[in-house]
Parts: C-alpha cells; sequence; structure tokens
C-alpha cells in the first residue's frame, strides 16, 4: 500500500493536475472541519449535560449533531483526503475511508486524522498552503 503520492505525467488533452483550474476537489476543507468537529462536540457536550430527548431542544440539538454535523465531518475528511491527492501532496489510500467510517459516529477523530495527514506530507510547506 502506498501512502504517498507519486508524480505522474500530465492527464493528454486535460492539462496539468497541478494547474488549479483542473482540480475538482479544491476548497478550505481544514477550516471546515475544525469548524465542523468543535460545534458538533460543543452541541455533544451539550446534549449530553444537560438536555433530555424527550424535550424539542433536546430532540433539535440530537438531530444536529447525529444528523447533520456527523456526516458533514465525514464528508470533510474525504474530500480534503482526496484534494491532497488530486494535487499529488498525499495519498491516504484506504486510510481516508477507516478516517470517514470512524468520524460518522465520533467526528473528533478528524483529530488523528490531521495528525497521520500532518505526518505523511512531504517536506515543502508550500503544497500544503491552500487551494
Amino acid at each position: 500500500m502506498n501512502t504517498r503520492a507519486e508524480s505522474a505525467p500530465p492527464d493528454e488533452g486535460t492539462g496539468d493536475r497541478s494547474d488549479p483550474s483542473d482540480r475538482r476537489f479544491d476548497g478550505p476543507w481544514l477550516a471546515a472541519l475544525a469548524a465542523t468537529v468543535g460545534t458538533w462536540t460543543l452541541l455533544y457536550a451539550l446534549d449530553w449535560a444537560f438536555l433530555t430527548p424527550e424535550t424539542a431542544l433536546g430532540a433539535a440539538v440530537g438531530f444536529a449533531h447525529g444528523y447533520l454535523l456527523a456526516p458533514l465531518a465525514t464528508a470533510t475528511i474525504l474530500l480534503d483526503a482526496l484534494s491532497l491527492a488530486e494535487r499529488r501532496v498525499v495519498d491516504l489510500g484506504v486510510f481516508k475511508w477507516l478516517y470517514a467510517f470512524a468520524a460518522l459516529p465520533v467526528p473528533p477523530v478528524a483529530a488523528v486524522y490531521y495528525a497521520h495527514r500532518e505526518w505523511l506530507k512531504s517536506e515543502d510547506a508550500a503544497l500544503l498552503g491552500g487551494p
């Protein structure tokens, strides 16, 4: 299993994959992931400590962290991993799917994903600078 992206020749007729206009997965994924996981953690703690599911507020908060924010964190992990692979920075391979499936019930697993991502990144800091 290869966890490093290998350089490949540019696609014939479509231009170089490093060209920003050809990228499909660029975006502010780390900022979105941090906001999503932070909000999920806050709502989960609020739900666990103060709310009961029998109340309307408890049901709304439970729905928000369980059915809205958890899948959003999963999608953001996948999009960030796809963006890194598309830019040929890091290819996480099957690990991106393991992190995504683990993030469905527990989005704070994104911290482990981020640590793995930083551990695998190349020495060129400009590659992870942004889209």
